[in-house]
């Protein structure tokens, strides 16, 4: 190949590329931007050298089928280029065969690209890992609510597989009734700009591949990627923190010992008790009952056989009134029963008896021992004797007081009290 016009001449010294001209595997020729590729000090010290000697070891045996091998590959070939003194260099090789046998290769320096590549790569894999080790699980959903993408924990959570998920409607991961109102949000949102699905957290009823339903939280952000907007949804099971709630929820409201209700939530219902009295105009009974005989149980038996007499106590007066009914703990060895919908004030007499005898019923403690306590019972009436919480209170208390101060054991109606009918 001739070189020495002018015009080519300057083409040549222009191209960034590296041009050489190889015969016989030698270079003949290399344009100023090659010998600057190959950190060579001048053409002269290139000329006659065969090409083979700047590709990269891990190259050698490709680059042994010879030049012409790699005229087929028209898109070029991607390999790494051994500069004189210098660190290898990632290449695109191009090689086009010239009149005479000899060939034409160019080399386009891609290390930049490559590395930019790999870094792209890293950050992929990276972002993958993340999503990977997420526990939420990430779903992204255009606008008609297919699911374009989903994470592994998308997997972990729902009991689906990508594969049975991706194409689908994220409809497939939560009850009829909830979808409904997604897909009427994510409408609203579409056609009048209202923004209820968007930036808020909400929580829902997610649903599994086999069929269970469980508590969910979501959050969804929109997206534009291409022109195309994109929704993507972040779902965080939150079973355990419900269960940890309702659990919070239910100690705040029950004695620990025996499961009863305590008096905070005593109080609640007591309150609301009097109130449905008040609308049906039936009658409600409050019992007051105080353990007899207690604390010799636990000074002579100990706190556990005392802890165990509680308990069975508990369940006991249970067993005495309807489901209906509310039995409570107000601490140490005092509780309290709400009778509501009698029929007459006297029906709770029934309630009373059943108690004086089930209570005494010896209990066989942990040692072999046998511990037993009785009962007196201070009864209010609604609305004979009194007509708030308040009143009906100090009623049952007062009745309790003078079943004690009368040698305890039985059981009293306030509104039968001496000093109440004076």
């Amino acid at each position: 190949m001739t070189v020495d016009a002018p015009f080519a001449t300057e083409l040549l010294n222009a191209i960034s590329n590296l041009v050489a001209v190889v015969e016989n595997g030698a270079i003949t020729y290399i344009n100023p931007a090659g010998v600057s590729i190959l950190a060579a000090g001048g053409a002269e010290s290139l000329i006659g050298r065969d090409l083979a000697e700047f590709i990269h070891a891990d190259y050698a045996d490709l680059i042994a089928l010879g030049i012409e091998a790699f005229a087929e590959e028209e898109a070029g070939v991607p390999l790494k280029m051994r500069p004189l003194n210098a660190a290898p260099i990632d290449v695109l090789l191009r090689v086009q065969p010239l009149d005479g046998g000899s060939h034409m290769v160019e080399c386009r320096d891609i290390t930049s690209f490559i590395q930019s590549a790999e870094e792209a790569r890293r950050r992929e894999q990276r972002l993958a890992g993340v999503l990977g080790a997420v526990a939420d699980a990430i779903v992204t959903i255009d606008v008609r609510g297919t699911m374009q993408s989903v994470n592994p924990a998308t997997e972990r959570i729902f009991g689906f597989t990508k594969a049975e998920m991706i194409g689908q409607s994220v409809n497939l991961l939560m009850p009829v009734e909830h979808a409904d109102t997604h897909d009427a949000h994510i409408r609203d949102h579409m056609e009048k700009g209202t923004t209820r699905a968007i930036g808020n957290t909400r929580e829902m009823i997610g649903k599994r591949k086999d069929g269970t339903v469980f508590p969910i939280e979501v959050s969804v952000a929109e997206l534009h990627e291409g022109g195309e907007t994109l929704f993507t949804g972040v779902i965080r099971d939150i079973t355990d923190r419900k269960k940890a709630e309702a659990e919070i929820q239910y100690l705040a409201h029950h004695d620990a010992l025996t499961g009863l209700p305590n008096r905070n939530l005593y109080v609640e219902r007591v309150e609301r008790a009097v109130h449905r009295a008040k609308r049906s105009g039936k009658v409600l009974a409050l019992m007051f009952i105080d353990l007899d005989k207690f604390k010799p149980v636990n000074d002579l038996l100990g706190h556990e056989a005392g802890d165990l007499v509680l308990k069975t106590v508990a369940a006991r007066l249970k067993h005495c009134v309807r489901e209906s009914d509310t039995v409570a703990r107000l601490g140490g060895d005092e509780f309290v029963a709400i009778l509501e919908n009698l029929d007459h004030w006297q029906s709770a007499k029934v309630v009373a008896e059943k108690i004086l005898k089930s209570v005494p019923e010896p209990i066989v403690t942990a040692t072999g021992d046998e511990a037993s306590v009785g009962t007196s019972i201070g009864i209010s009436v609604y609305p004979h004797d009194g007509h708030d919480v308040d009143e009906l209170t100090n009623a049952a208390d007062q009745a309790m007081y003078a079943v004690k101060q009368a040698g305890r054991g039985n059981y009293k109606f306030f509104c039968q009290l001496p000093e109440r009918n004076a």
